[in-house]
């Protein structure tokens, strides 16, 4: 399944320039897919796009993008990533006219490497807020995970200090918070997906 293809699905009038921008981003960023989604644009559809592809504004946009955005080869992205490429992409992810053209991109493998990384970082940055408190302020701290870690059911996002998703919540647990059962995020992303939403589904629900 190509998740780019929910983009337009429900598209029936003409493309938004959100559309138009994301599908020059496909073409350019993640050609492979681009020919599937195009065959889902109605006739009318694929002549904007055609039109708008050799306009002045796509140019402008593609010059501010490549700008913007650090070089990515995409057509040849490794298993591994690593710390600088991890940051990278997650800019592009940022970006949602650039995120969802990359999407169908990434393995699953790889979105658990970017919500390692991306928990790395909010440690660390964690920690360096902790060190400019004062010793009242740590202690309070202190106390109040003491009261949350007593608590045998620990909630599942919302409140301050806690996962603020699903995989999060697994990196911090190593339990599933929907079934409640022992887990590690590869398994974790072994049976579940996140659509270019957020939307965490089963990966039976995506067959």
């Amino acid at each position: 399944m190509i998740f780019a293809t929910d983009y337009f699905n429900d598209t029936k009038n003409e493309l938004s320039e959100f559309n138009l921008k994301l599908l020059l981003n496909i073409e350019d960023l993640n050609n492979v897919i681009f020919d599937e989604v195009f065959t889902i644009l109605s006739p009318q559809q694929q002549e904007q796009y055609i039109v708008f592809r050799t306009s002045e504004e796509a140019g402008k946009y593609r010059k501010e993008r490549n700008s913007k955005l650090p070089y990515v080869d995409f057509n040849n992205l490794p298993e591994i990533f690593d710390d600088k490429l991890l940051k990278n992409i997650i800019l592009y992810q940022k970006d949602g006219e650039v995120g969802g053209a990359i999407y169908d991109l990434l393995s699953e493998d790889h979105k658990g490497q970017i919500t390692q990384y991306e928990w790395k970082i909010y440690e660390e940055e964690k920690a360096k807020r902790r060190a400019l408190m004062s010793e009242d302020e740590k202690r309070k701290e202190k106390e109040w995970w003491d009261k949350y870690d007593a608590d045998p059911t620990p909630r599942f996002m919302g409140n301050m200090g806690e996962p603020d998703n699903a995989d999060q919540y697994v990196l911090r647990y190593g339990i599933d918070p929907f079934t409640g059962k022992p887990e590690t995020i590869k398994s974790f992303y072994e049976k579940y997906t996140i659509d270019p939403h957020g939307n965490i589904i089963p990966k039976e629900n995506n067959q």
